[in-house]
């Protein structure tokens, strides 16, 4: 009787084994031959600066689909926040700035593996209302009398490329020019999205963002002023694995896709710029 029983519970374990519900030989249930391959699966996190909100959410999904039963789970904030977060302990795999100075701080506090890649390159632009209550039609007219001005609140690497590209439009412009334009601000934002949404929102005449922020969804209520090539500056994007990673190669996949050349024409169709 209980060889007859042996062999029914065999024989049940079997089938059940074919259909992936459980393991009956005791080992663990990883993938690869002789159960010695890594488990599948996991979450993959990522640290984004905000203004790559667009392009990252299309790499999830393309990973996502490339990694049988990963899920990536994504946090985008401004660079500056994004770095203090990672020297507190937050727990994440990648992290993505808009800046080279984050990145750096993060080498120096050795909360990053390898040497971060730029991977893509952006430059700012004004934007304001379609309706354009305050008639800015070039880019001197931001320093004009009464026009409510957004911009990311102080350490964002948008506000701070907007105050690099004032301080030279000073030198040429004159007549207090930088002065007359800060003394237009009306609020800081917490990054750079956010302060392009005031102005999508109508509660801005103009913004400083990045060319990659003029997305599909707000074209038909905000228009470009274009700043002069000769005072604009352009912003690189690093990226790198940090030291914490929980899968340090799942993370450098993320990587390879973002450099990749498929990833770069992602990127592009976002409206950044080449790294190289």
């Amino acid at each position: 009787m209980c060889s007859i029983r042996s062999r029914l519970l065999a024989l049940a374990c079997i089938f059940l084994m074919l259909l992936g519900l459980v393991s009956c030989g005791g080992g663990s249930n990883n993938s690869g031959s002789g159960g010695g391959g890594k488990k599948q699966g996991g979450t993959l996190t990522i640290l984004a600066a905000s203004s790559l909100i667009d392009a990252f959410g299309e790499f999830g999904n393309t990973f996502e689909k490339q990694n049988e039963g990963v899920t990536v789970k994504q946090s985008f904030e401004s660079s500056s926040t994004l770095l203090t977060q990672i020297q507190q302990g937050a727990p994440a795999d990648v992290f993505a700035s808009a800046a080279q100075e984050e990145m750096d701080e993060a080498l120096k506090d050795g909360l990053v593996t390898g040497d971060p890649k730029v991977f893509v390159k952006n430059r700012e632009i004004i934007m304001v209302p379609n309706a354009n209550p305050a008639g800015i039609e070039e880019f001197p007219d931001v320093a004009n009398p009464g026009v409510k001005l957004a911009l990311a609140q102080d350490d964002v690497p948008a506000a701070d490329y907007a105050l690099q590209i004032l301080e030279k439009a000073d030198a040429q412009y004159g007549e207090d020019f930088e002065k007359k334009v800060l003394s237009n601000v009306v609020s800081r934002e917490a990054d750079v999205r956010a302060s392009v949404n005031r102005v999508v929102v109508g509660d801005a005449d103009a913004t400083f963002g990045y060319k990659s922020d003029y997305t599909i969804d707000i074209r038909d209520r905000v228009k470009v002023i274009p700043i002069p090539p000769d005072l604009n500056i352009i912003a690189t994007y690093p990226i790198a694995v940090l030291k914490d990673a929980e899968d340090p190669e799942l993370a450098k996949k993320w990587v390879e896709l973002v450099t990749s050349k498929e990833g770069q024409r992602v990127l592009k169709k976002w409206n950044f710029e080449p790294a190289a």
